[in-house]
């Protein structure tokens, strides 16, 4: 069971920061990457910064959520100074999620292993779809990656009692 756990749930290092602007002052955004500004709610973007792809995530009309995969702790200075370059003189803030915040990535069969849990449906929902939800009784925020994947975020001190709810649903679905 360990070895499929393994292959269906993955943690995935990285640093997550939010920024958040009034509606009105997005603008500054497109210092950062061009584009950023314009983003739909519940959408994502990636964007290549400092030879790594970024991960924007707008989860409302105020808020978006940057994943820097792979980053060190050391790094994320570096991001919240570029978001506090752009947005300079405006009223915002900057928040380095990392340690509250932990990200999975689940595998191919993600899909039908999160329909046990979360109202979504997965099938009708844009490639680019980015948003808050509810799975079982944990509120994540969930987005596509590559393929069929899915990468998700939970509050860190959820994130081992979700990866056994996942566990437990894969044998419900006879994958385990």
């Amino acid at each position: 069971m360990a070895d499929l756990q393994q292959a269906l749930v993955v943690p995935q290092p990285g640093r997550l920061v939010s920024v958040r602007l009034r509606p009105g002052d997005t603008a500054c955004l497109e210092r950062l990457a061009p584009g950023l500004s314009q983003l739909g709610v519940c959408r994502q973007f990636q964007m290549a910064w400092d030879a790594t792809n970024l991960l924007w995530m707008r989860l409302g009309p105020d808020e978006w959520w940057c994943w820097w995969p792979q980053a060190e702790p050391a790094q994320a200075p570096t991001l919240m100074q570029a978001v506090s370059q752009a947005t300079d003189g405006i009223h915002s803030s900057c928040v380095d999620l990392s340690a509250g915040q932990s990200s999975l990535m689940l595998s191919t069969s993600a899909r039908q292993l999160l329909s046990l849990g979360c109202d979504l449906d997965f099938e009708r929902l844009p490639g680019d779809m980015a948003t808050r939800t509810r799975l079982g009784s944990f509120s994540v925020v969930i987005a596509p990656s590559q393929g069929q994947a899915m990468s998700l975020w939970v509050e860190t001190s959820l994130c081992l009692s979700l990866q056994q709810w996942l566990e437990l649903a894969a044998r419900q679905l006879g994958k385990g």
